[in-house]
């Protein structure tokens, strides 16, 4: 299997790992408020990532980065596990769920977009299309459009899919330069303790002891944390040493197929005809944007 087989498929099996966490994550959130899971989440997150970076790969301090490179991690750490889990659940808070993933599907359209500009990156005919398509698949799966009032919503939505896309480029400009030299694991970590660390301490701070609601939600939340967060993360920033940035972000947006399949099993969710449909769509979107036949990295 080649590098760049192999890194479609952890991508595909980390985002339904992912999935299954959020699918998960809904069950404890009926009885969990959002900051206490998102706290609790990321404090679980940032300790296993500790003692797998410091214990088992023993991985060394990065003394070789310039500081572009570091500027780079501190970006990642404050958007992606500070800026954008808060304005996620501000949006989450104001929209239906199927509208906040609507706005989250073109998440991949503006990571192609930032990767043309600051990486050199530019997609393939067929890449494009299947970007669209993917991005079309999700809108015939989730058609319905906010209402004016909740236009507040979809602003913190759009923050979100612009914190994502920059996230997605930097790590990807990022690996490109290092290589092998700062292992993924470690950029998983130094990024995680920057942006995780303060909201956990908010999280001691305002609001100890957490109210869980007992062992079940509990495990939930420390899966969410260590699978979810740690292990995706980790595999996600590997992945992207072989795939570019809105490769990964469109293969990442199939995870919508897979919430709506695991979501039949554990929430008794059916899918109809036109979401059927839709599924088959954005599969198909996700293929051709990994279509690249005279790959290069």
């Amino acid at each position: 299997m080649s590098g760049r087989a192999l890194a479609i498929t952890q991508g595909l099996a980390i985002i339904i790992a992912s999935q299954l966490m959020g699918v998960l994550a809904k069950l404890a959130l009926f009885e969990v408020p959002a900051f206490t899971f998102v706290w609790l989440q990321l404090a679980s997150a940032v300790v296993s990532m500790a003692i797998y970076t410091a214990v088992f790969r023993r991985d060394q301090w990065p003394r070789e980065l310039a500081v572009i490179d570091w500027a780079a991690i501190i970006f990642i750490g404050i958007v992606s596990f500070g800026i954008v889990r808060i304005l996620m659940m501000m949006s989450i808070e104001r929209l239906p769920m199927n509208t906040f993933v609507f706005i989250l599907s073109f998440v991949s359209l503006l990571t192609m977009a930032l990767s043309v500009v600051f990486l050199g990156e530019r997609p393939g005919r067929a890449q494009l299309l299947g970007t669209l398509l993917a991005i079309f698949g999700v809108w015939l799966f989730f058609p319905d459009l906010p209402s004016p009032e909740e236009r507040v919503g979809v602003g913190y939505g759009l923050l979100v899919v612009l914190g994502l896309a920059a996230c997605n480029n930097v790590t990807r400009g990022l690996v490109r330069r290092q290589g092998t030299a700062l292992p993924s694991s470690l950029l998983s970590t130094l990024a995680l303790g920057i942006g995780g660390i303060p909201i956990v301490l908010a999280g001691l701070t305002l609001d100890w002891p957490p109210e869980i609601g007992g062992a079940r939600n509990g495990w939930i939340i420390v899966a969410n944390g260590v699978i979810g967060i740690a292990l995706v993360q980790t595999v996600f920033n590997s992945i992207l040493r072989a795939l570019r940035s809105y490769e990964a972000s469109v293969l990442a947006g199939s995870g919508l197929v897979w919430t709506a399949l695991l979501a039949i099993p554990i929430l008794g969710e059916w899918l109809d005809m036109r979401q059927v449909g839709a599924v088959g769509i954005v599969m198909a979107g996700v293929f051709l944007a990994q279509w690249r036949p005279t790959a290069t990295a």
